[in-house]
């Protein structure tokens, strides 16, 4: 009799735990928006400075320092103080960027993490059904308590992820105005 019920509860939970990495998964897939902009750009940071090479020409370089002095291929644009403020705009996008997925995929690696230990959490519980008088609401009681919490992070982290979608939007905008308003870059059909 335990047995019937506890199959079909463990389904459940694996649906469960299924849909939370859905919905993890979703939040990474969504936040690349701003990416287009840069097809055949790879993109480097070294020394905290910002290094995009055309991918099919690597003589063809834009570097932004950390001091927003903006470089293509070597050779230093002058800018004016609107142009700097875009330049500078640009390079703290970026770099927020960078830093806001490394948290979103810290903070989705726990909660896979969590996820796994609720999987076996599930079935030590699962096994005292079958040897003791712990039933099927001790059990479920006990499953739901834990995958609360996990709930509610995994929402978190989809608020974080909807937060990046924003920034990502706001530097797509950046990557194409600094593209117009800077007329060496706007000349690169590859940046």
């Amino acid at each position: 009799m335990k047995i019937r019920i506890i199959i079909p509860f463990l389904c459940l939970l694996f649906l469960y735990s299924s849909l939370i990495a859905a919905k993890v998964d979703k939040v990474f897939k969504n936040n690349h928006r701003y990416s287009h902009c840069l097809d055949n750009v790879e993109i480097e940071i070294k020394n905290d400075v910002l290094i995009f090479t055309c991918e099919y020409d690597h003589d063809l370089y834009v570097e932004i320092t950390s001091d927003h002095e903006l470089y293509i291929s070597g050779k230093r644009i002058y800018l004016d103080r609107y142009q700097r403020r875009l330049v500078r705009d640009y390079y703290n996008h970026f770099m927020e960027i960078i830093e806001r997925a490394k948290e979103i995929g810290f903070e989705g690696v726990k909660i896979g993490v969590e996820g796994a230990k609720i999987g076996l959490f599930a079935v030590k519980e699962a096994m005292k059904m079958l040897i003791s008088d712990y039933d099927q609401d001790d059990f479920e009681k006990a499953i739901e308590e834990r995958a609360e919490d996990l709930e509610g992070r995994s929402e978190e982290l989809e608020e974080l992820a909807d937060d990046l979608e924003e920034i990502a939007d706001e530097f797509e905008d950046l990557h194409q105005t600094m593209k117009g308003e800077i007329s060496e870059l706007n000349d690169l059909d590859w940046f």
